[in-house]
């Protein structure tokens, strides 16, 4: 790599479900071919997990699924701390050279509770959140503390 890069998010998928965990597979993370192709992310490429549930991050690679499920399963080692129900997001990442990097676009996948896709990018930056019935509009987060203080104020 003569030319400067920089390492940028290439393709997310975001709150998946995790439905199985087994510490005794041999490692990795099981996600649907569907999904994975929808995110143009290829088995065996580097995965970060982050727990949303639990505040976990690990980094493992991606193994493909039985087609039409919705199978997200935390394999080997990684199943010490993802478990069945937990909400993950998966991201992959490339080095983009230096001079790609302002245009560069991530593909960045959203999916139900059920591991189908909903729908494809944009995000959608805190502290505001998706409508749920329309994804044009955008609301600000109510989401309070345990004393009633807003969790988010300003990002």
């Amino acid at each position: 790599m003569d030319r400067p890069y920089r390492k940028m998010l290439a393709a997310k998928i975001h709150r998946a479900t995790v439905t199985g965990a087994d510490v005794n597979y041999e490692g990795s993370l099981t996600v649907p071919p569907e999904l994975l192709v929808a995110a143009k992310i290829h088995p065996y490429e580097s995965l970060h997990v982050w727990n949303v549930t639990r505040g976990t991050r690990l980094e493992t690679y991606a193994i493909e699924g039985l087609p039409n499920s919705n199978d997200v399963c935390a394999n080997g080692a990684a199943a010490h701390l993802i478990r069945p129900g937990d909400h993950v997001i998966l991201a992959a990442y490339a080095m983009v050279p230096e001079a790609d990097a302002a245009t560069h676009k991530p593909r960045l996948i959203f999916v139900d509770d059920n591991n189908q896709l909903s729908h494809i990018g944009p995000e959608v930056a805190g502290p505001n959140l998706r409508s749920d019935s329309d994804d044009t509009h955008l609301v600000r987060s109510t989401e309070m503390t345990p004393d009633g203080q807003p969790l988010a104020e300003g990002c």
